[in-house]
């Protein structure tokens, strides 16, 4: 059974709380306004946007004591092709000692802030330097479509479009179909490594626009598919390896699950199947699939992971995919509900008496009806 009453409550309780989203929405808004005021480095930013699970509304609640955690990217007009990545990063050490000093750190492609409420991750990158192509990307980068801080779960309607209006009904748009009048918006930007001494391609919109579309074409289940799977790692962390995770798991779940889900259940149950059964000779062969990066097709999304970690990933993954099966095949509400809870854990609630699915046959109805409040967009 597929008891969406029960997946329902689950997954409220494991999305980040409206506490949580004023937490990062308050830390990232901060620092952001803070760069864009600061006299050395206001004249290099074109602008600053969120990226990661946060804005792709992927991310789950913290648990054991974490705090939220959010990434903010600095766009600059650094020329990477005259300044070495430790220089560029160099610039931004004074500013964090003046507004965050004794609560940072350098990382190899990004700053890490600590405070007592939420995590900031602050990545600098840097526009290309043809003339013609930055002009185009200041312009999209300046956009009310990448300055949001709403996540594509709060605007269904979002699309990477310079002329996309968050206070307009679908956005100002007449459809949701990509402007493609902006060829140059598909340039990466330029990101430095630290370790590597050289900047490299990245492009966090490109994951935002995919994520956004798949949402749209699983009915809006994609982004709950998600985290129920990253909740499914978080309950059974012990008997799987430490990778993949974060990203490079949202990813392969985005990679097997078909469009056209119906519902959460069934999106977990496919997207555990589509694991098992597309990468199963990769897992036989001690290989790592090879996924390519929406935004940066020439990066493989899991090259960190070793073929041993894989194998492993994908043993569990095999054995979850049996129990979804079990589980939304079972015909027995409190049966279905032990195989969901079991998958899941214990923030999956039993169904209740007279809980779980409907019957297809009539049943008389116990209390005056009363109008369903839904999400705006589940």
């Amino acid at each position: 059974m597929e008891l969406r009453p029960q997946f329902e409550a689950f997954l409220r309780d494991i999305r980040p709380s409206e506490r949580n989203k004023e937490e990062w929405k308050r830390g990232s808004n901060t620092l952001r306004y803070r760069l864009l005021q600061d006299t050395d480095l206001s004249p290099l930013i074109t602008n600053t946007f969120l990226q990661g699970s946060v804005r792709r509304s992927t991310a789950v609640r913290p648990t054991g004591g974490k705090r939220s955690d959010v990434d903010v990217v600095i766009v600059t007009r650094i020329d990477h092709n005259a300044e070495a990545p430790a220089v560029a990063m160099k610039r931004f050490e004074p500013f964090l000692d003046r507004f965050y000093k004794g609560k940072w750190i350098r990382q190899d492609r990004s700053f890490g802030i600590e405070l007592s409420y939420v995590d900031l991750d602050l990545v600098v990158t840097a526009l290309p330097t043809e003339p013609d192509v930055r002009a185009d990307l200041e312009k999209l980068y300046r956009s009310n479509a990448v300055t949001t801080d709403e996540s594509i779960e709060e605007r269904n309607d979002w699309v990477l479009n310079k002329d996309w209006d968050p206070a307009r009904q679908n956005g100002g748009l007449p459809t949701l179909a990509e402007d493609r009048s902006l060829g140059s918006k598909n340039d990466p930007l330029m990101l430095p490594d630290r370790i590597l001494s050289n900047w490299g391609p990245t492009h966090p919109l490109a994951q935002i626009q995919w994520a956004a579309a798949k949402n749209r074409a699983c009915n809006g289940h994609y982004v709950n598919v998600v985290r129920a799977i990253k909740w499914w790692r978080h309950e059974h962390s012990d008997a799987l390896p430490k990778y993949p995770k974060g990203y490079p798991l949202e990813h392969i779940i985005g990679h097997v699950l078909p469009d056209d889900i119906k519902s959460v259940p069934e999106g977990v149950t496919k997207a555990f199947e589509g694991i098992r059964d597309q990468f199963g000779f990769e897992a036989r062969s001690g290989k790592v699939p090879v996924l390519a990066d929406h935004g940066v097709p020439s990066h493989n999304v899991l090259k960190r992971i070793t073929a041993a970690d894989f194998a492993a990933f994908h043993t569990e993954a095999s054995k979850a995919a049996d129990l979804a099966r079990r589980a939304i095949d079972e015909v027995d509400r409190d049966t279905s509900g032990s195989l969901w809870q079991e998958l899941l854990g214990t923030c999956f609630p039993l169904p209740g008496p007279g809980g779980g699915d409907r019957s297809r046959g009539f049943t008389p109805p116990v209390a005056p009806a009363k109008p369903r409040q839904s999400e705006r967009f589940a």
